[in-house]
């Protein structure tokens, strides 16, 4: 049963929250008007922030400040007003990825990474998250094991067994959108310069998300996704 910490944890965040909603929308603002006119974009602007802040409080604790994936399910509830606003305005599947995917890389090209995810201390972070996320402590979590480099091919990795974006997705009936918050990976790996690469995800109903993480690598662009392994559901 969750503890008054783990139930006011967003609440109490929600100014904060709201700050980073004006700057993300700021951000791909160009973007959108560019995409919808100035009229619209006020009108998606008040939707979005709105249905954001209906949110705050219905995000899952999943260890707060402790887990660095908590700002991961912040990311995806602020871009889930915008895929249902894109899609009440009839857009198509694929239309509504392609400008999803537009946001990601404007988004990225300003906000810099968090972590140097290629240290020693974080690769020790990141075992003892693994070992850590087997208990199912909170039930919204990821649990995921991590992957030591073959050597040749890639410098580490990690398999997501659960993923927390999906279950929260899932809990709002948006599950559909997830083939476009899973490659937001690939516009993160492009603009921070290292490379990914990626066969399956939850998020595209395969059981697990195996990322493999290669330091000085290059990551392409993943949109058109035409490419990508994960979208090939058939192969």
């Amino acid at each position: 049963m969750s503890n008054v910490k783990e139930t006011n944890y967003y609440i109490k965040k929600k100014r904060i929250l709201m700050r980073t909603f004006n700057v993300a929308i700021n951000i791909v603002k160009q973007i959108l008007i560019d995409k919808f006119g100035e009229l619209k974009f006020n009108k998606i602007s008040t939707y979005t922030r709105d249905e954001f802040e209906t949110l705050i409080p219905q995000l899952p604790y999943v260890g707060g400040n402790d887990n660095h994936l908590t700002d991961s399910l912040i990311n995806a509830a602020l871009l889930l007003p915008f895929l249902r606003f894109f899609e009440k305005e009839g857009l198509e599947f694929m239309e509504i990825g392609n400008l999803t995917y537009q946001l990601y890389e404007a988004f990225y090209k300003v906000i810099p990474p968090t972590d140097d995810i290629f240290t020693e201390e974080f690769f020790i972070k990141e075992k003892e998250h693994a070992k850590n996320s087997k208990a199912r402590k909170y039930p919204g979590d990821w649990v995921l094991d991590f992957v030591e480099s073959d050597g040749k091919t890639f410098t580490f990795g990690v398999d997501y067994i659960e993923c927390g974006v999906y279950k929260f997705y899932k809990s709002q009936g948006a599950e559909h959108f997830m083939p476009f918050v899973c490659i937001s990976d690939y516009a993160q790996a492009q603009a921070y310069g290292y490379g990914l690469k990626r066969t399956q995800t939850i998020g595209n109903g395969a059981p697990i998300c195996d990322f493999r993480y290669i330091k000085d690598g290059i990551t392409p662009r993943a949109w058109p996704p035409d490419n990508l392994k994960e979208f090939r559901k058939n192969e």
